[in-house]
């Protein structure tokens, strides 16, 4: 056997193993996203000294035409506690602020994604909003959402909950960026949400506590 015709093999075997770890690369980059792994900018230790005095914290920023808004709030709860009661479509009008109506209108068959509609109406400042969104589901730590019809040109966003204290807690980030796609200016966008997420986020998190103290099971795998 030639030299060229056993180089060819080696070279072949190369480029699989190449390919191989340029994949194990790109997946493990998508790992942190699909586990619901908390922004960076929760790692600021002036961030996480407030979360663990029970403060809900929250930064804005602008990304084109798009108001970014994020917040989070650590929660004495398990993730699942939580998770049951971000889906608890039907009562989240009881406890969430300006949220006036919460309706399911398609689910798939083993419950990975639902589309939701939601009327909201944060403040004065801003009109009532239609907003039919998409969620995706990857139980118990994450859910992507975006705009599939409604009021607005565009919304997309995350709710990410990373587990504490030994699965007893759960740190909560929600993430999300609006274009209203009607004249509104960004800085009444980001000062109506910098000022109603937090009321959202310790409304979430009365609910939560109030469930675990009146002894309410999570729910399970085949609720889901």
């Amino acid at each position: 056997m030639s030299a060229g015709s056993q180089g060819a093999p080696r070279a072949a075997s190369e480029e699989k193993r190449v390919k191989g770890a340029a994949l194990i690369v790109a997946l493990s980059a998508l790992l942190p996203r699909l586990a619901g792994a908390h922004g960076a900018w929760i790692d600021d230790p002036a961030a996480a000294q407030r979360l663990a005095q029970g403060q809900i914290i929250q930064r804005s920023s602008s990304e084109g035409k798009d108001a970014r808004i994020q917040a989070a709030v650590r929660i004495d709860a398990p993730p699942q506690a939580v998770w049951a009661t971000l889906k608890d479509c039907a009562h989240a009008p009881s406890f969430i602020p300006g949220l006036k109506r919460c309706q399911r209108l398609a689910a798939a068959p083993d419950g990975s994604w639902e589309i939701i509609e939601h009327v909201v109406k944060y403040s004065w400042l801003m009109p009532t909003i239609h907003s039919i969104f998409r969620a995706d589901y990857h139980a118990p730590r994450r859910i992507d959402f975006r705009r599939v019809g409604g009021d607005l040109k565009s919304e997309q966003g995350t709710w990410s909950l990373e587990p504490g204290d030994a699965g007893a807690s759960t740190l909560v980030e929600y993430d999300v960026a609006i274009d209203p796609g009607f004249w509104i200016p960004q800085t009444v966008i980001k000062h109506t949400l910098r000022k109603e997420l937090p009321e959202v986020l310790a409304a979430l998190r009365a609910r939560v506590e109030q469930r675990i103290a009146r002894g309410d099971r999570p729910v399970t795998a085949a609720q889901r």
